[in-house]
């Protein structure tokens, strides 16, 4: 912090303003610091999911974030555990998949957002073996 009598040394003129100014400008210095904002890190994963179902009357649609769990998902704690343990769920299985021809239910669903911080979209469904197997992966995501 610079005094009165160092600004004097300088070649800038004290005068009766910058005397008065002096004072001003070591307090807000000193309380900038204090009243800036903190930053809050957003969740890394902030989905919304959106399950239909045709034989139930309502679409069901939660809003999850992990790290840390919330959102309005019945069981938050839960849905982030299973995205943790299968990540790569989100991701469709390959054209060349060997996946039996079997419908387990007719539920959908709809995932959109940020996955550990990448946008994802993503429909899950229950038509083959392989998307059931995408589908019970994430159950607890369902709610």
């Amino acid at each position: 912090m610079i005094t009165a009598d160092q600004l004097e040394e300088t070649t800038v003129p004290v005068t009766r303003l910058t005397r008065g100014l002096l004072p001003a400008l070591a307090a807000a210095t000193a309380l900038g610091g204090l009243l800036a904002p903190t930053a809050t890190a957003a969740p890394a994963t902030d989905l919304t999911i959106s399950v239909y179902d045709p034989l139930a009357p309502v679409v069901r649609e939660y809003r999850l974030t992990c790290d840390p769990d919330g959102g309005t998902h019945p069981r938050p704690k839960a849905a982030c555990e299973a995205i943790r343990r299968s990540p790569g769920t989100i991701k469709p299985p390959p054209p060349t998949a060997h996946c039996y021809d079997r419908v387990f239910g007719p539920q959908r669903a709809k995932v959109s957002g940020l996955l550990f911080g990448v946008d994802v979209a993503a429909t899950f469904s229950r038509v083959n073996s392989c998307e059931e197997d995408r589908w019970q992966a994430w159950l607890p995501v369902w709610g």
